[in-house]
This record gives structure tokens, sequence and C-alpha cells, in this order.
């Protein structure tokens, strides 16, 4: 099954990391957003926190855009979520 999330990636950032707020992601890549370089970051960050394989995650749509939506193709994808959305 495919799940589709929605996150707001901060490129060339000091500091990695994935925030959950308010049922919202956040991802801080340290990669410039050139040439594909935070796009790929973001897939790997997306990947070791989710528990799934990179090729289990790609872009959908906002390639260009610091708003994205991915599409995960795991069901680990519920481990993390769960009691999210509340």
């Amino acid at each position: 099954m495919d799940y589709k999330i929605e996150l707001k990636v901060t490129p060339n950032a000091k500091k990695e990391s994935i925030e959950i707020k308010d049922g919202k992601i956040y991802c801080k890549v340290s990669a410039p957003p050139e040439d594909g370089k935070a796009n790929r970051r973001v897939i790997e960050l997306i990947s070791e926190f989710f528990d799934c394989k990179r090729k289990d995650v790609e872009i959908f749509s906002g390639e260009k855009s610091k708003n994205k939506i991915l599409l995960i193709k795991s069901e680990n994808i519920f481990k993390k979520i769960k009691g999210w959305e509340q």
C-alpha cells in the first residue's frame, strides 16, 4: 500500500532533523537546493526515519518546492505516525 505524506523542507540547515509538530512533518537537511542534492538527502532521512528502503520513498510533488508530498511504499510508516493526529 502507498501512503502520501506532506512535509516542509529546510535546505542548507546547520543541523539535520525531522520533527513532527501539530500533525505536520518538518525536515531540515544540510544539503543545498541544487542539482537535486536536498531532495536526495530528504529521501535518505525520511527512509531512515520510517525504517524503510530508499527505493520505497519518492517525491510525488514539490520537486522544486520546500513544500513536498512524498509517496512511501512501506507499512513501517504506521509505527512512527501512530498518535500524530488527534
